[in-house]
């Protein structure tokens, strides 16, 4: 169905939406080109108003634009959800007035009160939208029309991501399977969160508040679904729900949720991967032209074991700071080429070296960008990416990506190790590797090659 549907062209096909209308028998031959228009479709990012405490309750008014937004007299507002990037004031009075609290996660009113004390459940009047602002960084920065070499980053978000946020874990129970222990499930995203402390260098955290034990009756996916949700009211920015052995065939992320069919770091990863807004690490061959999917196996968004997300997708998450990527388009067209020297991602740790860690160009007339990058400082036993392997993604630029809802999806074009004597080309441009820099090392009593730098000639 993957390269029947193309749906590798679009990463909002390869989750969401589209596995809940494939579960729901609606992916069909005769409306398929129907279904996939409107999958495809730019959908904003709506603030919603619910009726009851849970999440999946009748939306009572929902608003896609920034400003003050009135709700009828007889509403009983009992949740709201919000998307990434949002800020959400809710107040006692009309015309956002009267007593507030503001809110930038899904939040049950249930369990919210006032300034004043007083619960906000069925007392919303009326709620503010606007965007979640945040002071430059080192990591959060702006591009001059003077500096060239710097490569630009579309994700209006970052200010929502970088932070601690709050996580639930729920257990969820079904008579005849099993489920792994809730002190597993806290385990996991405890190591999660040593994950993005790294990766991030503490731009993002995550903070354990609460975790519980639900239990449904049905061995349908949807259905087991729909009783654990129910269940749960939880204000934070993520909700792990790991569900029952055998029950659905697969995980899934949602806005603020995922739901897991297994307890594997990897699969942790990978679905918060989407909450955050990332696609899938999806490979080319370059002899066939085939896609296949989720085949990078040098980031969590495949479906190999890996240690780190690629790149482009640090990139995308604020993770790089501005030095650590160098733009190319101009070099090349001024001169034609440009060499450049490249360290090594590994785990995205900070780094006291000068070099960068990728090369960015801008495909000329279009909405995507390759990236050149070094993965790896040497191979392990994680993976087959040997130290020094040069990897060139194709990526969307991401320009509006996070108010129409859309994932930052990468596709690897190229793949060859530091010492290739071959010319690659994609997208207008033929690359070779020119030098590296590499020294032995010791692990577990062997002798290993570790790369410090590799240098890329890249030319027009």
């Amino acid at each position: 169905m993957w390269e029947t549907c193309l749906t590798y062209e679009h990463a909002e096909l390869e989750d969401g939406l589209f596995l809940e209308e494939v579960q729901a028998n609606h992916c069909t031959v005769a409306n398929w080109p129907t279904l996939r228009a409107q999958l495809i479709a730019p959908r904003p990012q709506l603030v919603r108003v619910r009726e009851t405490c849970f999440g999946d309750s009748p939306v009572i008014q929902d608003a896609a634009s920034n400003g003050c937004h009135t709700l009828a007299p007889t509403a009983g507002a009992s949740f709201v959800e919000v998307p990434i990037g949002k800020s959400v004031t809710l107040h006692a009075g009309a015309s956002c007035t009267g007593d507030s609290v503001t809110v930038q996660t899904d939040t049950s009113l249930c369990e919210t009160s006032f300034g004043s004390g007083a619960n906000t459940n069925d007392n919303v009047r009326s709620f503010q939208v606007q965007d979640v602002a945040a002071p430059p960084s080192a990591y959060r920065y702006t591009c001059s029309s003077e500096e060239s070499t710097c490569v630009r980053n579309y994700n209006s978000s970052l200010g929502a991501l970088h932070r601690t946020h709050p996580v639930r874990v729920v257990r969820v129970t079904l008579a005849g399977r099993t489920t792994p222990a809730l002190t597993t499930i806290q385990a996991r995203v405890r190591d999660m969160d040593a994950f993005f402390a790294v990766a991030s260098r503490n731009q993002l955290r995550l903070d354990l508040i609460g975790s519980q034990t639900v239990q449904v009756t049905s061995s349908d996916c949807g259905t087991a679904k729909d009783q654990a949700v129910r269940q749960v009211s939880a204000n934070a920015f993520l909700t792990v729900y790991v569900m029952p052995g055998g029950v659905c065939p697969s995980s899934y992320a949602g806005l603020h949720r995922v739901f897991l069919n297994d307890n594997l770091l990897r699969s942790y990863i990978h679905e918060t991967g989407h909450v955050l807004g990332l696609g899938h690490g999806n490979v080319r061959d370059p002899s066939s032209g085939k896609d296949t999917q989720y085949g990078d196996a040098s980031t969590y968004m495949g479906k190999f074991v890996s240690e780190n997300y690629n790149l482009p997708q640090l990139h995308w998450l604020g993770w790089t700071k501005k030095e650590e990527l160098i733009q190319i388009n101009s070099a090349i067209d001024s001169a034609g080429f440009i060499e450049v020297t490249l360290r090594p991602v590994g785990s995205n740790a900070v780094s006291t070296s000068s070099l960068p860690l990728g090369a960015v160009w801008d495909i000329p007339g279009g909405k995507d960008r390759l990236f050149f990058t070094v993965p790896k400082p040497r191979l392990n036993d994680t993976n087959q990416i040997g130290g020094g392997a040069v990897f060139v993604y194709r990526a969307p630029k991401c320009e509006g990506c996070v108010d129409l809802g859309l994932d930052l999806g990468t596709l690897q074009l190229a793949r060859f190790g530091p010492r290739a004597t071959s010319e690659y080309a994609a997208s207008g441009l033929v690359f070779k590797p020119v030098g590296f820099t590499s020294s032995f090392v010791q692990v577990n009593g062997v002798a290993v090659e570790e790369f410090t730098s590799v240098k890329l000639r890249i030319w027009r």
